[in-house]
């Protein structure tokens, strides 16, 4: 069994970084909240950006991200933690974090080295999914479709309705005139 890195009481750099919350315009629509669905019979229809919209609210054109800043923090090792064999140690800090080995540091230049590599790598995973659309499961196309049939729907529903009430006003007019 492997002995850890750094010792209980021991002070260390640990590299990690702040996050702060922003936004970006959509990708999808470009910041106008609306995207444009041309059919194969090349009607055009535009309808709302599920991309940028939250909940029930309407697209804003812009999506919420975080925006990482590389930070050291000087913390105290308050407990130890052996994982897999012997081979990897997570340690406890006085700031009531539990911290990989490869996170933690005796100088502050190289946490903040590796706070800088954390925050690169993590925003470019942000980024990677404002891209990706979030509701994948059912295309723009898709969402098109299902409001234009339900309108075809509505359509046939309010002509029957009038029908309805069109047979309705008749006989009450010829009864009217007996």
């Amino acid at each position: 069994m492997q002995k850890p890195k750094y010792e209980i009481g021991q002070e260390v750099w640990w590299a990690t970084c702040e996050t702060e919350e922003t936004s970006l315009e959509c990708p999808h629509c470009g910041g106008t909240g609306r995207l444009r669905v041309i059919f194969h019979d090349e009607t055009t229809v535009s309808i709302e950006c599920e991309n940028c919209a939250v909940g029930y609210d309407p697209p804003t054109g812009r999506v919420k991200c975080s925006v990482r800043k590389p930070t050291a923090r000087m913390v105290i090792i308050s407990g130890v933690e052996v994982r897999t064999d012997g081979e990897y140690f997570e340690y406890r800090t006085t700031l009531s974090y539990i911290v990989p080995e490869e996170h933690l540091f005796e100088a502050e230049a190289d946490a903040l080295e590796k706070a800088t590599q954390i925050s690169v790598e993590r925003d470019r995973e942000e980024r990677e999914r404002v891209l990706r659309k979030e509701k994948d499961a059912r295309s723009w196309a898709w969402n098109a479709s299902y409001h234009r049939n339900e309108i075809k729907r509505a359509e046939k529903n309010i002509e029957y309705h009038k029908a309805k009430l069109a047979v309705a006003n008749l006989a009450g007019r010829a009864a009217a005139r007996r």
